[in-house]
């Protein structure tokens, strides 16, 4: 049996829509004779078993919390009394320092905290046992960092969900990114291959890397996880979110101001529509709303687990995905597009640059939903949920339509990228 190291921050039983990607990689393989060893950084979050294996990391966040005067369980924003406010508002003068504060440190966390004790570990492990071939998945990049400097000799293959480069409001200011740029340059000169989730995506990386083999391979959804999830019809006509907004760089506003404007011109009865989102329940989000007369009508909701969120997902009228401007989502697949699509209700996806998108190209070909970019098309969207529901009839997205990307394509493509690599050797 063939052997593969697996390098990741994300892993079940770690809560983030980040781990169903590593689940997905790991089952897939093992299911095509490989055996898996995921290795993580023990960041104290959540208990692992075996075959996971933990390592030593770099604690870069806690000293400089201390040495501000942050207490446990406070934040920054607490200890200087400073809202943090969103990214599509003016802020003020502290809110843009302790914005770059947490890039900074969010940036040298997110490459240097595991590089020392990761790179000793998969080093200590390939010495002592075969390994066929390496995996590292980001975010975070140090994954790919710590697998550039001990793979050695072993095929390696460079995963990543999302850019490394990035050319938007999460990139981290220009400083940043030249250093990225050399750090990215100097990691993948030693990998196999290079794998992301979308051609737009893949075809970035093809041209900065024309020496390097490049696939897009992109998210799944497993079938299996939805068989014990009904669907059931929602009480009301029901909008749902579940995930990250990045403090308004996913903007809402557009869909609340749709709901608040049919609210106020009488399209529907109190109680007959409903919103909910699920995340971080942060003021700027709560402001947007009142100011959208969407009061009443959009619910806040804290984080769930994700069996709960699924049973929720099933429940709805319309999923919704909410989508940044920028060139980076041309090609970039959320991995709630997936999940929506295994929930197999109609989505709607707002916002987002005026071209051609990789989340249009799939929500046209599974004819899963459609992305609304102003509030007339979202308003229209509404209407047709509110008449659906009022009929008693909430769609439900055909499995055929979605079979394509089931995690079955998914496995078989990641595990042919593998193969052909260590066969190669």
């Amino acid at each position: 049996m063939k052997r593969a190291l697996f390098l990741t921050y994300y892993v079940p039983p770690r809560p983030a829509i980040a781990s169903v990607r590593a689940q997905h990689i790991i089952s897939s393989l093992r299911e095509r004779g490989w055996e898996v060893t995921p290795v993580v950084p023990d960041l104290g979050e959540v208990a692992y078993q075996p075959p996971v294996r933990t390592t030593g990391v770099v604690d870069l966040k806690t000293p400089v919390r201390r040495m501000l005067g942050v207490r446990a369980g406070q934040t920054t924003h607490e200890r200087f009394n400073v809202e943090h406010g969103s990214r599509i508002e003016t802020q003020t003068w502290k809110q843009r320092a302790l914005l770059a504060g947490h890039q900074a440190l969010a940036f040298a966390d997110g490459r240097l905290g595991w590089l020392g004790p990761g790179v000793r570990a998969v080093k200590e492990i390939l010495r002592a046992e075969r390994v066929d071939a390496v995996i590292s998945t980001s975010p975070p990049v140090a994954t790919h960092l710590v697998a550039a400097r001990s793979h050695g000799g072993v095929p390696w293959i460079a995963d990543l969900r999302d850019p490394w480069l990035r050319n938007d409001r999460l990139a981290g200011g220009p400083v940043l990114h030249a250093i990225d740029m050399l750090l990215e340059s100097y990691a993948f000169e030693t990998a196999s291959t290079l794998v992301t989730v979308s051609e737009p995506l893949a075809q970035r990386l093809r041209m900065r890397y024309p020496k390097q083999r490049v696939y897009a391979i992109p998210n799944a959804f497993s079938r299996s996880e939805w068989e014990s999830v009904p669907f059931t019809t929602p009480p009301a006509a029901t909008f749902l979110h579940a995930g990250q907004l990045y403090r308004g760089i996913r903007n809402p506003q557009p869909f609340f101001e749709a709901i608040g404007q049919l609210a106020g011109e009488g399209a529907f009865a109190p109680g007959e529509v409903r919103v909910d989102l699920y995340g971080e329940q942060e003021p700027w989000l709560q402001a947007q709303i009142a100011a959208c007369r969407a009061d009443g009508i959009v619910h806040l909701h804290g984080r769930l687990a994700r069996e709960e969120i699924l049973v929720r997902e099933r429940a709805a009228s319309r999923l919704l995905i909410f989508t940044a401007d920028g060139v980076d989502e041309q090609g970039t697949f959320t991995g709630k597009l997936f999940e929506y699509l295994g929930a197999r209700r109609r989505i709607i996806a707002i916002g987002g640059p005026a071209e051609t998108i990789a989340m249009d190209e799939v929500l046209t070909r599974s004819g899963a939903g459609i992305r609304q970019r102003d509030v007339a098309g979202l308003r229209l969207e509404i209407m047709r949920a509110l008449e659906e529901w009022r009929r008693g009839d909430t769609a439900q997205i055909a499995e055929d339509d979605v079979a394509p990307y089931e995690v079955a394509h998914f496995g078989a493509a990641f595990a042919d990228v593998l193969e052909t690599i260590t066969c190669n050797v």
